[in-house]
């Protein structure tokens, strides 16, 4: 019995190390192995050609995972794990057609049945609606006459019955004067709080901004732009193709601005000479070239500019200043 035991303990621990061992096999090659990409596009004049053939390919862990993208008049996306498509647009004909064919055996019956559910519905309600309207309109006339005669009485009792005198409105004139006179006592109180107010929001602005100048001019700031400055950039090296060319024939109406575009160009030769080439044709207007980049991108490179970023103790230490006065001062 122990023995038969200890056999199946043995095959678990064999099932989890195999386990262990394909997850850490996946986070290597997720992280180790890159990412290739192949970016083409072409251009021709003449009838019937599109305006650019596109054609975009993503590839993984020797084409284990591929995405296929391309234009030439029509949209064609394919996204496979080995031999499996996981995505494809446009649809195949005989799926489609599939589709077609389920939705019309489904939608048919259930259709008319909740026609004929919405047709008796809407005849009860307008029946509901029918027997209800004869008895509410008595109701509403009545109330419709009594408002009016109550607007009447109450504007009645409300009129003056004698017009003040020139002694009550002699009298009358303290009691606005006192009025006047505390309207502008308010008002000047008014102007006096808010500029107060506006003097604390300049005082707490300026404090700020001296906060984080002496932040910025910390030496924390200095070593955390300098870090990131470089991680960037590590992450620019990356990013950049290993593959670059394009072959360009431009033509314009006018030769001399064929002229200029060459010139210009010429000018652009130390930056892009060994491979962009532009040539001319100076008969008729054209627009024709290929283009070509390939590259790759390893998953490491951002992951370990994550890491350094996110355990950097001057990044920390920066972060608690920078939310300690947006606390302080918000």
């Amino acid at each position: 019995m122990l023995h038969i035991l200890l056999l199946i303990l043995k095959i678990i621990g064999i099932v989890l190390l195999c386990l262990l061992g394909v997850l850490v096999l996946g986070i290597v090659c997720a992280l180790f192995v890159p990412v290739r990409y192949r970016v083409e596009a072409v251009r021709k004049e003449g009838e019937g050609e599109p305006p650019v053939i596109l054609r975009v390919k993503v590839t993984w862990l020797l084409h284990f995972v591929n995405l296929v993208l391309r234009f030439d008049g029509s949209l064609f996306v394919r996204a496979r794990i080995m031999i499996i498509t996981l995505f494809r647009l446009p649809k195949k004909e005989r799926r489609i057609k599939k589709e077609k064919r389920g939705t019309k055996n489904v939608t048919g019956p259930e259709e008319t049945a909740g026609n004929e559910g919405a047709r008796e519905e809407s005849g009860k309600d307008a029946s509901a609606e029918q027997a209800e309207s004869p008895e509410t309109t008595p109701e509403k006339q009545e109330r419709a006459k009594v408002q009016p005669e109550e607007s009447i009485e109450t504007a009645k009792q409300d009129a003056p019955e004698k017009k003040p005198s020139f002694l009550d409105k002699l009298r009358a004139v303290p009691e606005i004067l006192c009025g006047v006179f505390s309207k502008i006592k308010g008002l000047f109180e008014n102007i006096q709080y808010t500029i107060r107010k506006f003097c604390d929001k300049i005082k707490s602005a300026s404090d700020t901004i001296e906060y984080y100048r002496g932040v910025i001019e910390g030496e924390a700031f200095q070593r955390s732009f300098a870090l990131c400055k470089g991680e960037l950039l590590r992450i620019g090296k990356s990013l950049k193709p290993q593959k670059f060319q394009a072959q360009l024939i431009v033509g314009m109406d006018d030769p001399a601005a064929t002229g200029q575009i060459l010139a210009y160009c010429g000018m652009l030769y130390p930056l892009l000479g060994g491979y962009v080439d532009v040539a001319g044709d100076f008969e008729r207007k054209r627009l024709e070239g290929h283009v070509l980049v390939k590259g790759k991108l390893r998953f490491f490179t951002f992951f370990r500019v994550a890491v350094r970023v996110y355990f950097n103790k001057d990044i920390r230490k920066l972060y608690k200043l920078l939310k300690k006065g947006g606390s302080v001062n918000g």
